[in-house]
């Protein structure tokens, strides 16, 4: 078997901002992308989650903004946002303050359709003023999408923790048409006319007759016909103001999201789910030992899968309890969704989601930061003399991550004050040192519980035969430090966060898969 093993970071900065081989997609570790993933948001236990996304162009830009929970992926909320040239929106994730659920809340003026604060029954959106021209805008995340039978968990607070994903939809000229020169910011910060985005998706009635907007009429109306993507990047931050302590975290770029030379209609209308992850071009561009290699899927949620697959993820930890350390591991599986809505679920992933969850064992090791090494537990015993007595031998179980965003908690608490929903909790031999998370079945103590329900466990192959091996997963860790008052009520707490390390592993696959199903 053919292997590459390589950092994610040492590819794409390989890759740098430069157009990869055929214009194909790949992870840009400069940050500026088309679509960008933003691995965590928490609106639970104290926390408040700022998210920012900004435009570097000098284009308008419509994007779909999307909020999805953590568990099993399901949306929450939606809709388009048109960034003018030069633009940046903002807008924080907090805790309903008339419900249990989360609101994204923003004093932002950049267009959104539908506008942020309005009703969305039965949750109602509010508008109020924010003085110095703003208006404080809340929208609540809602349940449509999970409130159903056969979900174990249907509660509104499933929408307290989740994930971003924002995708680029196409781009309008600022100064000709309509519809770019509305987006567009006067030197108040306003733009000029939002109204008339919100009517171009909208239906008029007068009498007996219809009127569909221009957009409603022909979603590409006025956008330019040349695909000009990119020079997107964002970042988010959790903040817990009641334990003075924030973690912020870059969102990971994709450029080439959509295929320049013969571009896919992205710009869809609110309301509708569309685009996702799955509409990705079939064209993914990695590096093998410093040579650009291109891969072509069968279906662009396999090509997007590819761009974060990883056999390993590498991180720090500490715990040390004479500064209250504590350590949480974000992994964030932002395909997962695709793969494990039917039964039996699709490679790379092995079961399916049940309604409560869809576990996928690991293997955790981990070190001190002096080399000692405690291995993940095995079956198997020291070498002993025979005949030997006859006992049954405790089988230990793997380490199983049920979710799309899981937290593993080293320690006795939670960093980012998770929920038990998603949270994973893992005691550490040594007060601080560094772990690793593998997704190869053969560093499980029970590899046939993958390779039994599928040979191609922990595969996903191109068209012609390649494989990449492990799971889709991104993600950061948070350190969490406490050192107590500074005095006169001021807490002298720190947090610190730091990107996940991850490896990549190709060959060739056992044989090729059929493709997911559609979502």
């Amino acid at each position: 078997m053919k292997k590459q093993t390589m950092s994610l970071a040492v590819t794409a900065a390989l890759l740098g901002g430069a157009v990869s081989a055929n214009g194909a997609m790949y992870v840009n570790d400069r940050g500026l992308g088309e679509a960008l993933v933003y691995p965590f948001y928490s609106a639970a236990n104290g926390n408040d989650t700022y998210v920012h996304i900004v435009n570097t162009t000098s284009l308008v830009k419509a994007v779909k903004v999307r909020f999805i929970e953590a568990q099993n992926s399901q949306e929450v909320l939606d809709f388009n946002l048109y960034l003018s040239p030069e633009d940046e929106w903002a807008g924080a994730i907090t805790a309903d303050p008339n419900g249990d659920g989360a609101i994204i809340r923003t004093v932002d003026n950049s267009c959104t359709v539908p506008q942020l604060g309005t009703p969305n029954p039965p949750f109602d959106g509010t508008q109020t003023d924010a003085g110095n021209g703003k208006i404080r805008r809340d929208q609540p995340f809602v349940d449509f999408k999970y409130d159903i039978d056969g979900e174990e968990d249907r509660a509104i607070t499933r929408t307290l923790e989740g994930y971003v994903e924002v995708i680029e939809m196409g781009q309008l000229d600022p100064e000709s048409g309509v519809k770019g020169p509305a987006a567009v910011h006067n030197a108040e910060g306003v733009p000029a006319n939002c109204q008339a985005l919100v009517a171009a998706w909208s239906l008029t009635q007068v009498g007996n007759e219809t009127t569909l907007g221009d957009w409603r009429d022909d979603a590409q109306d006025e956008l330019l016909e040349s695909w000009q993507g990119g020079g997107l990047y964002g970042y988010g931050v959790v903040i817990n103001v009641p334990e003075g302590t924030a973690a912020g975290y870059d969102a990971t770029a994709i450029e080439g999201f959509n295929d320049e030379g013969l571009p896919t209609p992205l710009h869809f209308r609110p309301g509708f789910e569309e685009p996702s992850l799955a509409d990705a071009t079939e064209e993914v561009t990695i590096f093998n030992n410093g040579v650009a290699e291109d891969h072509t899927f069968n279906s662009g949620v396999d090509a997007a899968s590819s761009l974060f697959m990883t056999t390993d993820i590498a991180n720090d930890y500490v715990v040390d309890a004479d500064i209250n350390a504590l350590t949480d591991w974000v992994v964030t599986m932002p395909t997962k969704r695709f793969y494990v809505a039917s039964n039996p679920a699709v490679a790379p992933f092995t079961n399916y989601w049940d309604g409560e969850k869809a576990c996928e064992p690991v293997a955790i090791s981990h070190w001190d930061r002096e080399e000692a090494f405690v291995p993940p537990p095995e079956f198997t015993e020291n070498p002993g003399f025979s005949p030997r007595p006859d006992v049954i031998e405790e089988e230990i179980e793997d380490f199983q991550l049920c979710t799309e965003v899981s937290i593993i908690s080293f320690g006795e608490d939670s960093a980012l004050n998770a929920t038990s929903s998603i949270r994973y909790g893992f005691q550490p031999d040594y007060n601080e040192g560094w772990a690793s998370l593998s997704f190869l079945p053969g560093d499980l103590n029970d590899p046939d519980s993958l390779t039994d329900i599928n040979p191609l466990a922990r595969e996903l192959a191109d068209d012609s035969g390649n494989a990449f091996f492990g799971l889709p997963a991104v993600g950061f860790a948070v350190f969490n430090y406490q050192n107590g008052e500074l005095g006169g009520g001021v807490l002298s707490n720190y947090a610190a966060s730091s990107e996940h390390k991850t490896v990549v592993e190709t060959g060739s696959a056992t044989v090729l898969p059929p493709a997911p199903p559609a979502p």
